[in-house]
């Protein structure tokens, strides 16, 4: 070798010299230049780089300095960097022929997709899994923990991307369903909660790119058959093709394709040794470690081995995890019970992130924004932990977690310890937890309830907000799996009546609604029949009201009695007035309208902007009576937008202005529905689920390519928001289209 240097130093001298000059004085550096970094990028173990580092040192090529590394915790590390003749010597050597030249056709990774270094052992594997994908729409890569099934994954990936199809890459956690996934995936917005709408937008819009999910094995029982009955409908469809990648047994994903990764042979794992043993020792070290990849990087010189190759598991309970201090194992121990991947800076001791890291026990989402523990030094580590251990661990977590919780992800994690811990007033933490984060969060807390429930001396309350969370995200078969173990009649009978309006028993529907305005206290009396009322108004697709339904509506609004509490009596006025206003406007009795809302102004505390808009909406009914008065009318409406304050008012009122100028100016109804933020989040309110259904019923009629897709996931709305009779409408429109 010209250059005088050893395969190993010139790899080193490659790698750092892919690092700009002016990281030498930077506090925070990349993970890349620290030891764990090389480790991965040269495919050995980290044991087997301190020769080639000491020796190139030696040469003046490099420096070694302490630096903060970014994402890897408090403590800093040791780093690497070329020294000024070391740049001149990497500025020297040749194009690397050891590196495989990327094809000029590339597509584009969308996701988390991990970073790969060098690859032993494996060529064929992969061009064997490449080969099966190529054949099929779905395949599966398996194999116990640690054997390199996410390493493989990244390979074929990279393979599907230069023949120039996108990859879209997302890993799966405890908490994961379809929708989370997407998201990870960089799926463009909105998402149908309806399963049939989500499958029909996923094939047409990514049909000819490659979907890959890691670690499959880890979605819950709560959401697997829904994942799967998507994954097999995009298939049916002949949409993206799709590759699992996780643990057997996979029992669930049927007879698809399966690739099985095996150890590696002898003559490769000792690659994973570097050159500082003899090959007879690395031989030896290999095959009493079974050619396991991730066992192989775990081995520390001098250690002890198995006696057998077939025993991973009592290898790293006996010797890996039997040779750490007290702090370590402590720091460890502390990442063992978590659901997900976490920052470093938020772990229960992250100074021990770096000593852990460097001892190959860590793995790390791409970009290094969050760690989590190698799964299989977690599963072993689990299996040998007692009841109380976990116990006095999550426990501890709470008290941590209770000062970390900053974000929604924070406070998920903080709820799964308490629950964990089986704190006595976690039905209280689970309600907080609901109005909190059920929006944005509600695969997690579908999971984390089904667990409360599982420990729960009296669990009625937990399967009330469970059935609350299923309902929220159209899930009629989770409802029933949870109602009848509501014994609260009030809750028993609120959960019967969404569950009627999902399925579209209308009649079921009405009677829990009787029922509601007979047991009820009167704020809860108060409170239904504000809804009843406002429910039936929106059910509808068409502007005409029937006499029957008016008279119904307001047959409801008679249960109502005004609290003497001067502010509750304040809101219930307010409330009434809102929905005895929408239901002048369906009579087209504008003077009536007019007078309440001068009634609102009256009361206080209103808003001045929603005045203004119920006015400018009053207007644009009136006004298709009287076209000479729709211009004004329109702008009317276009100013009162501009001034709301709510964005749902906001929102609304737009969405008004749509549904007005869709049959007289399409063009315009375009531009003003792009100003409408897509559904992004999962509604936990029947406001939202109307407003979301509205949004894709314009979607229907401005974008006929999405007719089928919008009407379906407006009809799913429209049942969710309490609207069955809207939805039945729409789904006779969706037949006539097939």
């Amino acid at each position: 070798m010209s250059s005088g240097l050893s395969l190993p130093q010139e790899r080193l001298l490659r790698c750092l010299g892919q690092y700009s000059q002016s990281l030498e004085k930077a506090w925070d550096v990349s993970r890349d230049i620290s030891l764990p970094g090389l480790s991965e990028s040269l495919g050995v173990v980290r044991s087997a780089l301190n020769v080639p580092l000491t020796g190139l040192e030696e040469q003046g090529l490099i420096f070694k300095r302490m630096a903060h590394v970014i994402g890897g915790g408090s403590r800093r590390r040791n780093v690497y960097h070329l020294t000024e003749q070391g740049r001149i010597l990497f500025d020297s050597l040749g194009e690397d022929t050891a590196k495989p030249r990327k094809s000029s056709s590339v597509g584009l990774p969308f996701g988390d997709l991990p970073q790969s270094g060098e690859l032993h052992g494996r060529s064929r594997l992969i061009e064997d899994a490449f080969s099966t994908y190529s054949k099929q729409h779905c395949m599966i890569l398996s194999g116990l923990p640690g054997i390199g099934k996410t390493t493989v994954g990244v390979a074929v990936a990279n393979k599907i991307l230069g023949t120039g199809s996108n990859i879209r890459w997302t890993t799966a956690d405890e908490f994961s369903d379809f929708e989370t996934l997407c998201q990870s995936m960089l799926i463009s917005s909105p998402l149908p909660s309806d399963t049939d709408a989500l499958s029909q937008q996923l094939a047409e819009q990514y049909k000819g790119e490659t979907f890959i999910f890691d670690d499959v094995h880890m979605i819950s029982e709560r959401h697997l058959p829904k994942f799967l009955s998507i994954c097999q409908q995009i298939e049916r469809l002949q949409g993206p093709k799709m590759v699992f990648i996780g643990r057997e047994p996979l029992v669930a994903f049927g007879k698809i394709q399966r690739v099985s990764i095996p150890p590696l042979e002898t003559s490769e794992a000792i690659k994973l040794l570097g050159t500082t043993q003899t090959q007879e020792e690395r031989e030896h070290i290999a095959e009493r470690l079974g050619g396991h990849p991730l066992a192989i990087l775990l081995y520390k010189e001098g250690t002890a081995l198995p006696e057998t190759n077939e025993d991973v598991q009592s290898y790293v309970e006996e010797v890996v995890l039997s040779t750490l201090d007290d702090s370590t194992r402590s720091g460890l121990d502390h990442l063992v019970l978590l659901p997900r991947p976490i920052e470093a800076k938020k772990a229960h001791d992250d100074e021990i992130v770096g000593t852990l890291d460097e001892s190959a026990f860590l793995r790390w989402t791409s970009g290094m924004e969050k760690m989590e523990l190698q799964h299989l030094i977690r599963n072993v580590r689990r299996s040998t932990m007692s009841r109380e251990e976990k116990l006095q661990l999550h426990r501890q977590a709470v008290s941590h977690w209770e000062a970390f919780a900053e974000t929604p992800d924070d406070q998920i994690i903080l709820l799964f310890h308490r629950i964990c811990s089986e704190a006595d007033d976690v039905d209280a933490y689970c309600s907080s937890a609901y109005d909190s984060l059920a929006l944005t969060h509600s695969s997690a807390l579908s999971v984390l309830f089904e667990q409360a429930i599982e420990t729960a001396q009296n669990p009625s309350h937990l399967h009330y907000l469970a059935a609350k969370v299923a309902i929220d995200r159209c899930e009629p078969k989770h409802v029933h799996l949870h109602v009848e173990f509501i014994e609260e009649e009030s809750h028993s009978n609120e959960i019967n009546m969404g569950l009627a309006y999902l399925e579209g028993r209308i009649e079921d529907a009405d009677k829990a609604i009787e029922k509601g305005l007979e047991i009820g206290s009167q704020q809860q009396k108060n409170q239904l029949a504000l809804s009843a009322a406002s429910r039936r108004l929106d059910d509808r697709i068409s502007s005409t009201l029937p006499k029957e339904v008016i008279r119904e509506i307001k047959r409801y609004l008679t249960n109502i009695i005004l609290p003497n509490s001067p502010e509750q009596r304040a809101v219930t006025v307010v409330a009434l007035t809102m929905v005895q206003h929408a239901l002048a406007l369906a009579e087209e009795n504008f003077t009536k309208a007019e007078t309440l809302r001068a009634t609102l102004v009256s009361v206080g505390g209103i808003d001045d902007a929603l005045v203004m808009g119920l006015k400018a909406k009053a207007m644009l009914i009136e006004s298709k009576t009287n076209p000479h008065q729709f211009s004004t009318a329109v702008e009317q409406m276009k100013q009162a937008i501009a001034q709301q304050t709510s964005p749902i008012h906001r929102d609304s009122l737009r969405l008004s202005l749509v549904e007005a100028l869709v049959e007289s100016d399409e063009e315009q109804a375009k531009t003003e529905f792009l100003q409408v933020p897509k559904p992004t989040i999962s509604p936990n309110s029947v406001v939202i689920h109307r407003l979301h259904a509205r949004w894709w019923m314009c979607t229907s009629l401005l974008k006929p390519s999405l007719r089928q897709i919008a009407l379906k996931e407006a009809i799913t709305q429209h049942r969710a928001a309490g609207c069955p009779r809207a939805a039945n409408e729409l789904e006779a429109r969706l037949h006539s289209l097939l």
